[in-house]
């Protein structure tokens, strides 16, 4: 007879290969939210910040930090075999899931014209803060905002190619934008899909456990302990 049920489910078997690939999944998506906290945290005193606003920043930090508890919740369970562990960690993965799809539909959604706002950001900037423009400007390769005598700081501009910077910094910057939005759509959409399967996967373990537990019960005779102490 199994002396832990543990033991029983080593002897049950065929749990074992679902398990490690479920707690490697929560560790990749457990690095991810710490890569997503990072990010957040570096572009909340990024210059080009004040083109998007902090709400980025911001959210990057939550939903990292999030991801990267769960992640946690989710390798603890895988370890201590529990199906009452399982099943909060699939609560919770659930509400993440959905927040992260209203929040990418809402960006694949949102208006593609930013011209007028970084217009305004940029008229800001000339007038209060025209470090932050010169080094916009030496960054992106530019001068101005939509050509060289639209609000330049004109240390690197020129109506001659051989002299200076010869565009605006309106397309480099739309360009980064789009290519930032399109990156955070991307990686947003392969970590719900990731997910989306670890909460399958979890879900199926919590249930076998369960399973297991109750056959354990039968044959062991024993009272439960406290949930989060089980193993």
């Amino acid at each position: 007879m199994a002396t832990s049920f543990g033991d029983y489910l080593d002897r049950m078997g065929g749990n074992e290969t679902m398990r490690a690939v479920h707690m490697t999944m929560n560790g990749i998506a457990g690095i991810a939210g710490i890569f997503f906290i990072i990010t957040g945290v570096t572009s909340l005193f990024d210059v080009y910040k004040v083109f998007g606003g902090a709400t980025m920043p911001i959210l990057h930090i939550i939903i990292g930090s999030l991801v990267a508890f769960i992640s946690l919740l989710g390798i603890v369970g895988s370890v201590k075999r529990s199906q009452y562990i399982f099943g909060t960690y699939s609560g919770i993965l659930t509400l993440l899931v959905i927040i992260q799809i209203i929040g990418l539909l809402i960006l694949w959604l949102r208006p593609f014209d930013v011209e007028e706002r970084f217009s305004d950001v940029w008229e800001n900037l000339y007038e209060r803060d025209q470090d932050s423009i010169r080094y916009i400007e030496h960054d992106l390769k530019c001068c101005g905002f939509a050509s060289p005598v639209d609000m330049p700081v004109p240390a690197n501009c020129s109506v001659k190619k051989k002299y200076g910077y010869t565009r605006g910094c309106l397309k480099p910057l739309v360009h980064e934008w789009r290519h930032s939005r399109h990156m955070i759509l991307w990686i947003g959409f392969a970590m719900v899909l990731a997910q989306v399967v670890s909460l399958v996967m979890g879900a199926e373990l919590g249930r076998r456990y369960k399973r297991a537990r109750e056959g354990y019960q039968r044959v062991s005779g024993r009272a439960e302990g406290s949930p989060l102490l089980r193993t």
